[in-house]
Parts: structure tokens; C-alpha cells; sequence
């Protein structure tokens, strides 16, 4: 039996074969390694079993309920959940050993900072902390698709050290991305009254957040560029329930 308080990583995959190595060898101080495959068509799965990972297929459902299958399937006494695209730095994975082993909460949240456009975006921009790290039995995951997120029935903490996020290879995969992402999220919302509306004023208010309030002007073109791409989500969101709303009409 281990002499401390084990953690297991969780990850969801579908053709990751670039990433989940590096994000399984990131994951060095969990004693158990999970993944839920959605039948990649790539390597992703011989990489994973290569480095000592459990591999569970399952067809893809939904993000919540993909990666709830993976917490259902660990075993250890804490759960560390990554993507496939994310890596664990080692200063965070020694002060996750150092956590768990005289835990001050029942979950943590860590900081994410997004590498893209070769620039680590890590100052305001993207304030993501997000709850990563949790006791296994006082966990589960929660959200609205496409948007997941762990509930922690206790106190939540955060750590000091982040998650390095790789999500897109360049602009065209980000597009790509934003365009599933919107999809799901429109599929999740009933259009209303107001949607023709919201069109301009949602995407309008998450330019204003991002590159004023957050500091996008601070980055230059990339602020810039992050900023754009953000309210151009909220858009594609909106621009699809009006479309289900004027297919609604013709029935």
C-alpha cells in the first residue's frame, strides 16, 4: 500500500496522439492514470497504454457525462482532471503531493494559462482557476455542455502553481474549435424574444470584458486577436439559436 494519500488523473480523448503523451508524462506524482476514449482512429490509445495508462472506450456522449465515466472508473483517494491538450508543471504536481498529503480543503482550484499564437497568455486575459483537484469522494462532475466543471461538496482551496494549456495547433484549429463549442452550447439553450438581440450585445459586452476590463490591450495584437475570437464564440452561439428559431417558423 502506498505510504501517502494516492491521486489519480482523469483525461477524456478522441484522436489525441500529439498530446496525451506528454499530458500522461506531465501527470508523474498520480499513482493511477485514466482515460476514456471515444474510439480515436490514431494512436492516442497505444500511446496512453504505453505509458501505463487504463484505457476505457466509450462513444462519446457529452463532456460532463465523458469525463464523470472517468472519475467512475478511479480508484484513488484524490482526482486530478487535465485534457488531453493540458499539462501539469512539476512545480504544481510537487505541491499537489504536498496537498493531499495535509489537505486544508476538499478541493483546489488551479490556475490555466493558455499557450497559443506562441505566446503563454498569463496575466489577466484568461482567469481561468477552475477545480482540478479533488477528494474522490466528495466530487463529481458537473456544468452544462459543453462547458464541464467540477462540484465539490466541501471547502475548496487553490494552489499556487498552473496548468499549462496547448488547445489550439494554430488559428484555422481554433475556428474549428469555436465553431464545435458554439454548436453545443446552442444545442444546451431554447431561443427567445430577445436572441436576434443578443447576437450584438453579448459578443459586444465580451470584447469589451476581455480587451478593456481584462487587459487584451495590454497584449498587443494577440489581446487583440483573443478578444475577437471570444466574442466571435458568443456570436456563433447566438447566430445559431436565432437560425433554430426562423427553422422553427417554416414547421
Amino acid at each position: 500500500m502506498p505510504d501517502h494519500p494516492t491521486i489519480s488523473l482523469i483525461v477524456i480523448t478522441r484522436n489525441e496522439q500529439e498530446l496525451i503523451g506528454q499530458c500522461l508524462k506531465s501527470a508523474w506524482f498520480c499513482d493511477e492514470l485514466i482515460v476514456v476514449d471515444s474510439f480515436s482512429t490514431d494512436a492516442t490509445v497505444e500511446i496512453a497504454k504505453s505509458l501505463g495508462a487504463k484505457v476505457y472506450q466509450h462513444e462519446f456522449t457529452d463532456y460532463v457525462r465523458q469525463k464523470q465515466m472517468a472519475l467512475d472508473r478511479a480508484s484513488s483517494d484524490w482526482v486530478l482532471l487535465m485534457d488531453a491538450d493540458e499539462q501539469a508543471t512539476h512545480d504544481l504536481g510537487v505541491e499537489i503531493r504536498e496537498a493531499v498529503a495535509s489537505p486544508a480543503a476538499d478541493g483546489y482550484r488551479i490556475r490555466r494559462i493558455l499557450y497559443h499564437l506562441g505566446h503563454y497568455f498569463s496575466h489577466g486575459l484568461y482567469p481561468d482557476r477552475p477545480v482540478r483537484l479533488f477528494r474522490r469522494s466528495r466530487g463529481h462532475i458537473g456544468g452544462r455542455d459543453p462547458h464541464d466543471k467540477v462540484v465539490v461538496e466541501g471547502a475548496v482551496g487553490q494552489l499556487a502553481h498552473p496548468i499549462l494549456h496547448f488547445s489550439y495547433r494554430d488559428v484555422a484549429d481554433h475556428v474549428a474549435t469555436i465553431n464545435r463549442f458554439s454548436s453545443r452550447a446552442a444545442m444546451e439553450q431554447e431561443p427567445t424574444a430577445l436572441t436576434a438581440i443578443r447576437m450584438f450585445t453579448n459578443p459586444a459586452w465580451r470584447f469589451f470584458n476581455f480587451y478593456f476590463l481584462r487587459g487584451g490591450f495590454r497584449e498587443g495584437g494577440r489581446g487583440l486577436y483573443a478578444s475577437m475570437s471570444a466574442a466571435f464564440y458568443v456570436f456563433l452561439k447566438y447566430a445559431k439559436l436565432y437560425e433554430r428559431k426562423l427553422k422553427a417558423r417554416r414547421l
